[in-house]
């Protein structure tokens, strides 16, 4: 994360798969061996039989003089708000699964995938609804996007990352939450990808299409039905060396 530290004397932080955070440790215990554990998470309803060791760091002696852990990493990281902003669309997807197949708005990426057509130099604000029992990491390709509310899920979680200059690709949608956040259309005009970053959910539909350059092609679908025009699939830039 871009901006801050985690809060200072917290023991446990919640990753999904494919999320990432910069984390700074200050050893004030005494010498000896300290072990980092991926702990037990119930993300469906049950929870890992165990912790799993990650990793372990062994320190001995005292620095002297004693530092401080510096309150800000980059003084200028702000987080932004949307109403000084040129908001394009306000989007709403919905993550579900059933039949043994997983939808973005009730189209599986197989059949007829969700797609988004964006406008390069604009900002839209995109809600992501839950509608099942598990946890769903939601991941953009291509623009990190900022955190503006969490329902449901870890408190502290949910206000940790609603509340500090943090830029992410991937955040935890929980089970049947949802989280409204921020994304700049920025720096691209090829065509990407957003999905669930459980492998087996995006291999079974759970992913969509997002042309952040789109609207050149005549039709902005925020807020409708999540179908690119025809000319769209015929032109040089939605062919698949043009994904990232």
């Amino acid at each position: 994360m871009v901006g801050a530290l985690i809060v200072e004397d917290e023991t446990e932080l919640l990753l999904s798969p494919g999320e990432r955070v910069d984390v700074l440790v200050m050893g004030t215990q005494n010498s000896g061996s300290y072990r980092l554990l991926a702990l037990p998470y119930a993300r469906m309803g049950r929870s890992a039989l165990q912790a799993i060791t990650l990793m372990t760091v062994m320190y001995q002696g005292q620095l002297s003089p004693v530092q401080a852990i510096p309150t800000t990493i980059n003084p200028d990281a702000a987080r932004l708000d949307p109403r000084t902003l040129n908001v394009m669309a306000d989007r709403a997807l919905n993550l579900s699964m059933g039949q043994a197949n997983g939808y973005i708005t009730g189209q599986d990426f197989d059949v007829k995938p969700y797609t988004i057509m964006s406008e390069v130099g604009t900002f839209e604000l995109w809600t992501i609804l839950n509608q099942s029992g598990m946890d769903h990491p939601f991941h953009q390709h291509v623009n990190p996007c900022q955190v503006l509310s969490v329902s449901g899920g870890a408190a502290n979680s949910a206000g940790l990352y609603s509340g500090i200059p943090a830029w992410k690709d991937t955040v935890l949608v929980p089970k049947w939450g949802s989280l409204t956040i921020l994304v700049p259309v920025m720096d691209y005009t090829g065509m990407a990808m957003f999905h669930c970053h459980i492998l087996e959910h995006e291999d079974i539909g759970m992913m969509g299409i997002w042309a952040p350059d789109g609207r050149r092609h005549g039709r902005d679908v925020g807020g409708g039905s999540g179908t690119a025009p025809s000319s769209f699939w015929a032109s040089p830039f939605s062919t698949p060396g043009r994904f990232a």
